[in-house]
């Protein structure tokens, strides 16, 4: 008896058929006390979920409502524990989340129940087959009790369920207990749910109860003989001439009569019934069962006809044979309202009729219609057989159903001895919670550590966002991009930089090899696919300058640098690389080589020409006419500064050069300055006279506009 066997929310889906019959009895419910009684409530999970449930119903209506859940149960210690509302991590394990943080709290290692839950429950100890019953209920749950009560047991406690109920009140029983034989107290809500409302009988009674042994008094009170006999006289004077009709009725032509109440389990039988046929395997009341098979269809058809408000109903007669007769036979189903202390039942005459005894129908039409009649009468028998075939197989499904529902019970028996050897394992789980709190300990630690790798991981991710900043703003500034090509699968991954080269959008372009190949100009295809078959093929090379199309349709110069990684056969694996626009450098390059070649024209025209830069202090050009005047090349003045280009100079002319050297340096662009004086080629032993026209050739850029360049035009 005191098994705790328990959890919140038992059986969660027969919790939920509560929870939609709580909704509907609270609607039509006229005032807001709600009182609810769970006996064996064991540690109290059953009430506290109760209690949750009404809060999930009433919302922020709660407060509106005075609601009292009494909890009793016969172990003082499990009554104790369920006050303290606390309980381990495992007993909330089958909670949705939502429900734990909704109406639990964590304190250390278990949790308690919230406060507004915990003072709706009221906890006692009670013995149910002996103190009285808390009263005027709405709900009475009783889970998983009964079926450690006899049968004897059973009905002393049902009736006094009843009686605590207020009318249309909730019964809540577990998944292997029933009512029993009282279905004329309880109307059955959910079946599957194991719901059932408490019908209303008239005046309630209390219910009497049997009294232990030793509460019995040892003596039999006889009964007075003066008031048995008047009972016999009343009782005589009885048989008036209506009762004599009516017994004369009910023996000659009604003489089969059956009683049935809202299940359609048959609670009195008259007559020696031919009609009602006892199955075969465990003994059944249900009318389905019990009338011959021929009336079945016609049976369920009449009392579709009663639920649809018809007070009387019958059904055509069927061609049978009882007792080795032909015979004619139908039923007559007349509803009963209410009666007190039965509920609702319907009587069923069965009325049974010989063949000659039925008047004959004389059918317009001769042979015809008699035909006809034949043929309705043959589809109408099909019909009834296939409608029996299905009748028979949902019969069939029904067995199957109350054959699992007898394996559930036996399980539950093995569960319950399961129980035992768990308790007995409950020891060993509580040397075990000291290891546990040692390794919990040690998980603390290590989700510090974790904490702390997260703040590095954090770190180091706000470092990369920066270099990846960094890395696309670069690329933005040198117009480059990189790129990696997994050979073996022929798949590229493109940065950034590439997509804004070539004007492409990231979600729309799917970058391959053969993409790129199409991007490239097509005279410079060619060129490009022999450099990658190159590198691909381990040949020396590392760089290429083509021509490509952007997104509009423009020609731009790029520059490719590639590195290959091998795999132990030697194979290519990966490609990595850049990419640069030299379109603007190449365009500048071109120009200088325009320039340059210009001013090779000019400077063959107009004899020996040299350039001297000011803030490098030598010459750094000379045209091939002053080379081949002088003897001296380009090269011959890059070791020579100002001191040494003056030792080349007559010593007599040195200081006029470079008085004149300062006066071009500080003179204006445009300005021409001539000068003469003897100068010594690179062959000769003497000097030549020379005659030089100078200019200022640039300006360095800048706030100082400091002279840069002089342009020397010499003649002999």
């Amino acid at each position: 008896m005191l098994i705790g066997v328990t959890a919140f929310f038992r059986d969660a889906r027969a919790f939920n058929y509560l929870q939609d019959e709580l909704k509907h009895y609270l609607k039509s419910k006229e005032n807001k006390v709600i009182r609810v009684w769970t006996p064996g409530c064991s540690t109290g999970e059953e009430p506290y979920s109760i209690a949750i449930i009404l809060s999930e119903i009433l919302g922020q209506t709660i407060e509106e409502y005075k609601i009292q859940i009494f909890a009793t149960d016969i172990d003082k210690r499990a009554v104790e524990f369920a006050r303290n509302g606390v309980y381990p991590e495992s007993a909330l394990q089958n909670l949705p989340d939502k429900i734990k943080r909704k109406y639990f709290t964590v304190d250390g290692e278990h949790f308690q129940v919230i406060k507004p839950v915990k003072s709706m429950v009221i906890f006692s100890v009670h013995d149910l087959t002996v103190d009285p019953p808390f009263l005027r209920l709405d709900l009475l749950s009783c889970r998983n009790l009964l079926i450690y009560f006899n049968l004897e047991l059973q009905r002393q406690i049902l009736p006094v369920f009843h009686y605590a109920l207020n009318p249309r009140g909730l019964l809540f029983l577990g998944q292997s207990e029933s009512i029993g034989v009282f279905q004329e107290t309880f109307r059955s809500l959910s079946k599957s749910g194991k719901i059932f409302e408490a019908n209303f009988l008239g005046k309630k009674v209390p219910p009497e109860r049997n009294k232990s042994r030793r509460s019995l008094v040892d003596f039999v009170q006889d009964m007075p003989t003066e008031k048995a006999q008047r009972s016999s006289a009343a009782k005589k004077s009885v048989d008036t001439l209506g009762d004599l009709i009516t017994r004369k009725t009910r023996e000659l032509m009604l003489p089969y009569a059956i009683l049935v109440n809202d299940n359609l389990d048959i609670v009195y039988s008259q007559g020696k019934n031919p009609l009602l046929v006892r199955p075969e395997g465990l003994p059944t009341n249900n009318i389905y069962q019990n009338i011959h098979p021929s009336l079945a269809i016609d049976l369920r058809s009449s009392l579709h006809l009663l639920d649809s408000g018809q007070s009387i109903a019958h059904s055509p007669f069927q061609k049978m044979v009882i007792k080795e007769e032909t015979s004619w036979a139908r039923l007559i189903l007349i509803d009963i309202e209410h009666q007190a202390g039965m509920g609702h039942l319907i009587l069923i005459f069965c009325q049974i009729e010989n063949v000659l005894d039925l008047p004959i129908t004389q059918v317009e039409g001769g042979e015809s219609n008699q035909a006809l009649f034949k043929e309705q009468e043959r589809q109408l028998l099909k019909t009834k057989e296939q409608l029996q075939t299905v009748i028979e197989e949902l019969e069939t499904s029904n067995e199957e159903m109350q054959s699992m529902n007898e394996e559930l019970q036996s399980s539950n028996e093995e569960l319950q001895s399961s129980n035992e050897e768990l308790e007995t394992t409950n020891e060993e789980l509580q040397s075990t919670n000291e290891e546990l709190q040692t390794a919990y300990s040690e998980l603390r630690v290590a989700y510090e550590d974790k904490d702390r790798q997260q703040m590095e991981l954090e770190r180091l991710a706000n470092e990369l966002e920066k270099t990846n900043t960094l890395l696309m703003d670069a690329e933005t500034l040198g117009k480059t991009g990189s790129f990696r090509w997994n050979v073996p699968v022929n798949t590229m991954e493109w940065s950034q930089g590439v997509y804004r080269l070539l004007g492409l959008e990231i979600e729309n372009y799917q970058p391959t090899y053969e993409a790129l190949v199409g991007l490239v100009y097509s005279d410079d295809r060619k060129i490009f696919e022999d450099f990658i078959d190159n590198v691909l093929s381990r040949k020396h090379a590392e760089s290429i300058t083509f021509r490509a199309w952007n997104s509009e349709k423009q020609n731009i110069w790029l520059k490719l640098e590639v590195a290959v990684s091998f795999n132990s056969l030697k194979q290519a694996q990966y490609v990595m690389g850049t990419v640069t626009d030299i379109t603007q450098l190449t365009g500048t390059q071109n120009e200088l080589q325009h320039h340059k070649g210009m001013v090779e024209a000019l400077s063959s025209t107009l004899g020996s020409i040299y350039i001297f830069d000011f803030d490098l202090g030598h010459i750094s050009y000379v045209n091939q006419h002053y080379s081949a005047t002088f003897g001296y090349t380009q090269g011959d003045f890059k070791e020579h500064n100002l001191e040494d280009f003056m030792k080349l100079i007559h010593s007599d002319d040195r200081t006029k050069v470079q008085e004149h050297f300062a006066k071009v340096k500080n003179s204006n662009l445009g300005e021409v300055f001539n000068i003469n004086f003897r100068f010594k080629p690179k062959n000769g032993e003497g000097y030549l006279e020379i005659q030089s026209k100078d200019t200022l050739l640039k300006r360095n850029e800048g706030e100082t506009q400091q002279p840069h360049a002089m342009l020397c035009v010499l003649s002999e």
